[in-house]
């Protein structure tokens, strides 16, 4: 399934192992997830024992999960959505020559993956954030070139900083 964090596109693969645990495949990076507690609006997870309090609301198709650190914004798309979604990033924003892509969440720089000049596709990884001791890959949502890169490695973001400027093709 392709989920979507703070405009940021993860292809998740979740097995249901028993009830209340499941192993999630996120870009080639396996994890233990437990559900430790669950109410109405807060949920309490272990993912490869670290423990992580969350509250939750709904929002028609969106999850805002919140805890002590940051928000997060997540969609779980099915397959008529992905297909929607990527006719839009097609077709309807060609008009749109250049995106800045934002940190999704606070964190570290720990890699760049990328150079100003490089061709770029949907799903290419661009850089690493490690953001509550676990390593993000950030991936591309566009397809296009790398025309500046606006952080370095070893800096610490917020949320909705500017770390790449990428153009459209």
């Amino acid at each position: 399934m392709k989920v979507i964090v703070n405009d940021l596109s993860f292809d998740v693969d979740l097995q249901k192992k028993e009830h209340g645990k499941f192993e999630a495949e996120i870009g080639g990076e396996k994890f233990k997830v437990e559900i430790l507690n669950l109410s109405k609006n807060e949920i309490t997870l272990s993912i490869d024992g670290k423990v992580f309090n969350f509250s939750f609301s709904f929002n028609g198709e969106t999850i805002n999960l919140v805890d002590s650190i940051s928000d997060y914004e997540c969609r779980v798309l099915n397959k008529f959505q992905e297909l929607i979604d990527s006719y839009r990033s097609t077709y309807l924003d060609k008009e749109k020559s250049e995106k800045i892509l934002k940190s999704p969440m606070p964190g570290l720089i720990t890699k760049i993956l990328v150079k100003p000049g490089m061709k770029i596709k949907i799903g290419d990884k661009l850089l690493i954030l490690e953001a509550m001791k676990m390593e993000n890959e950030i991936r591309s949502d566009v397809e296009g070139t790398i025309e500046a890169i606006l952080v370095n490695e070893g800096d610490a973001v917020e949320k909705g900083a500017e770390l790449l400027k990428i153009s459209s093709n």
